[in-house]
This record gives C-alpha cells, sequence and structure tokens, in this order.
C-alpha cells in the first residue's frame, strides 16, 4: 500500500507539527480538532511554520503556496478521516479520549487505513483494543518539535501486523525520519530512559545536593547533553513529564515513583517555558 492522504487528529504543538512535516513532504493532509476555535488556532500554527520556512530559505514563496493548499482543516472527524490511507492520533494524553477516538476512527476509515498514535507512553495495545483491526494499529512517537527532530518510534502492539510496521517505517523514512523498533511498554525507549534520568536530577534538587544550574551544568559537561534535565523538563512541560512518569510508574513500579517536587510545581501552576515559570524563571 502506497500512502497518499495523512489525517492527522489535534492541532496542538504536537499534530500541527506532524501535519506540517507531512504536507511540507507532499502529502495531502487532513487536519481536525473539536471546535472551530482550536482548528483556527491549529491551522495558524502551520502557517506560522510555514512563513518560517520562507523566511529561513527552506521554502520558496510559491513552494509555500502549495504546501498551504495540500493541508485543510476540519472539526469533522469523519470527515478528515475518510479518505486517508494513514492517520496519525495527536490528542492529549488521556487513554479514555484516544480509545474513543480510535473507536470513531475505525469506523470512519477504509479498511485498509492504517491508525498511528503519537502518544509518549500509553499503551498501543489498549488502543488498538478500541478498534476492529489491531493488526493496523501501530505508534509513531514523533519527538517535539516534530518537523525537526530527526528520531521517531515505531511501537508495535502484540498484534500490530509486519506489514504495518513496515508501511509506517516507511512513510517516516519519506517524511526524513529515523525509526527505531520498539515493543508496547510504558514510556518506550527514549522515555522511559529521560523519565528516570529527569526524576533523579529532580531527586537531587529536591535534596540539596546541587543547585538546578549545578545539576544542568553537571549533566551538560560530563555527559555531553546539550540541554540540562531540569531545564529540559521545563521545555516538555512539567505537566507532561509528570504525567509520563505516572504511566511508567503505575506499570513498573517504585524505581521510577515522581518526586514530590514535580508534584508540587505540578499542583503550583509552574509548567517550565510555558507558564514562564518550572525549575527556571523565563
Amino acid at each position: 500500500m502506497e500512502i497518499r492522504r495523512v489525517a492527522v487528529i489535534g492541532a496542538g504543538a504536537m499534530g500541527s507539527g506532524i501535519a506540517y512535516l507531512c504536507t511540507w513532504k507532499g502529502y495531502n493532509v487532513s487536519v481536525r480538532e473539536i471546535n472551530e476555535d482550536l482548528l483556527k488556532r491549529g491551522m495558524g500554527r502551520i502557517r506560522e511554520m510555514i512563513v518560517a520556512g520562507v523566511s529561513r530559505g527552506k521554502l520558496t514563496p510559491r513552494e509555500a503556496e502549495e504546501i498551504m493548499r495540500r493541508v485543510k482543516g476540519t472539526t469533522n472527524i469523519a470527515e478528515a478521516a475518510k479518505d486517508a490511507d494513514i492517520v496519525i492520533e495527536a490528542v492529549f494524553e488521556d487513554m479514555n479520549v484516544k480509545k474513543e477516538v480510535f473507536k470513531q476512527l475505525d469506523e470512519a476509515c477504509p479498511p485498509h487505513t492504517i491508525l498511528a498514535s503519537n502518544t509518549s507512553a500509553l499503551s498501543i495495545n489498549e488502543m488498538a483494543s478500541a478498534t476492529k483491526r489491531p493488526d493496523k494499529v501501530i505508534g509513531l512517537h514523533f519527538f517535539n518539535p516534530a518537523y525537526a527532530m530527526k528520531l521517531v518510534e515505531v511501537v508495535m502492539g502484540n498484534q500490530t501486523s509486519e506489514e504495518t510496521r513496515r508501511i509506517a517505517n516507511d512513510f517516516m523514512i519519506s517524511l526524513g525520519k529515523e525509526t527505531v523498533t520498539a515493543k508496547d511498554t510504558p514510556g518506550f525507549v527514549v522515555n522511559r530512559v529521560l523519565s528516570a534520568a529527569m526524576g533523579e536530577a529532580i531527586f537531587l534538587l529536591q535534596e540539596g545536593v546541587a543547585s538546578a544550574e549545578d545539576i544542568d551544568k553537571a549533566i551538560m559537561l560530563g555527559l555531553n547533553w546539550p540541554m540540562g534535565p531540569l531545564r529540559l523538563a521545563d521545555f516538555v512541560g512539567l505537566d507532561i513529564a509528570l504525567d509520563v512518569a505516572k504511566t511508567i510508574y503505575a506499570a513498573l513500579g517504585e524505581k521510577y515513583k515522581p518526586p514530590s517536587l514535580l508534584e508540587e510545581k505540578v499542583k503550583a501552576g509552574h509548567l517550565g517555558m510555558k507558564t514562564r515559570k518550572g525549575f527556571y524563571t523565563y
């Protein structure tokens, strides 16, 4: 099967980035949001990415016009998915919401359509259980910003077919991505390692071992990370970091217990860069 038409469900930071990347690489893309206001914001993000591409010399004005013509927005999930060869779900990290989306997609999509989730930690198997095509359900975990970060984790559910994996993997390569294949486990590869590293850095801060600046400096210079784990947590969003940590902790036990300092920051609304305050002030 050849991928020609793509649907992206959710037009937040990740969904809009994925949609932009797909249309930039020549695919026709339908973007769905739950209401007109969120759709307008999402389409606005995509336009901003296209304008930025022109300003950086990555796109000509003519190419930018062609890209914009290839992406369409809608609030109707059936309309977005009806002709799609692959659908990428990018709604927020709530399993009940995701399962409802997958149920609706299963009913709206043609039989050949692959249903993919951009989840960063939740179970592909559980999402697949909401469909009658578990062999065609797969995880495609992009990293933020989706158009720039090279890696995509291709996550296999227990019933994901090899054909689905191959088609999805080839599609990622056509987008210019490097891929790794992982089994369905909480956090997959990157977030399982990153959650543990972030958690340990937060425990160090919580215990007063060193300042946030010195913890990050030590990791950057000692391990050659481009960004320290505490500033990276601020960049990702402390609420997202906590959600991922809780998911992994629930499945894998005490070793991954979230630090109380992280929970306190989230309760206080200090979520990192997006609220201008987290482990650092922006």
